[in-house]
């Protein structure tokens, strides 16, 4: 997994030539963190955290409000990432058919992640939080 890779999925990345923001899964993501506004919307039963938030960008334009699921406060950055490339490494269950990438799946420390690959690359990877991944053929 790239090192940018890495920073999307913990604390989140522009889309370039807009203010929208994908990733974003770290516990750190959260109101002690000068970098985020984050209003709470609930905490799922594995610990993981529904939240929207908005960060500020380099040039000092803010995002657009972004939902995303955290991962559990108990869960270290070195954590997420490690427990992600192990649900990566898990056998395939859907394909999206339009760009070939893969979705993986599989439980860690009671918390459901899903995980997607290009190739052998983990491009996301996330908390499902008791909302599965769309936009995938299951396969068999």
């Amino acid at each position: 997994m790239s090192p940018e890779v890495e920073e999307k999925i913990l604390s989140g990345q522009r889309i370039d030539g807009s203010n929208k923001i994908i990733g974003g899964h770290s516990s750190t993501i959260n109101n002690i963190n000068s970098k985020y506004a984050v209003d709470e919307i609930k905490v799922n039963s594995d610990g993981t955290k529904t939240v929207k938030y908005t960060t500020q960008f380099e040039d000092g334009s803010l995002s657009k409000i972004k939902t995303s699921t955290l991962f559990p406060e108990s869960w270290s950055d070195k954590s997420i990432i490690d427990s992600i490339k192990q649900v990566g490494n898990n056998p395939i269950i859907g394909q999206r058919a339009s760009t070939g990438e893969t979705l993986h799946r599989g439980v860690i420390n009671g918390v459901e992640i899903d995980v997607i690959k290009k190739g052998d690359s983990i491009i996301a990877g996330y908390p499902v939080g008791g909302k599965p991944t769309v936009g995938f053929e299951a396969t068999k």
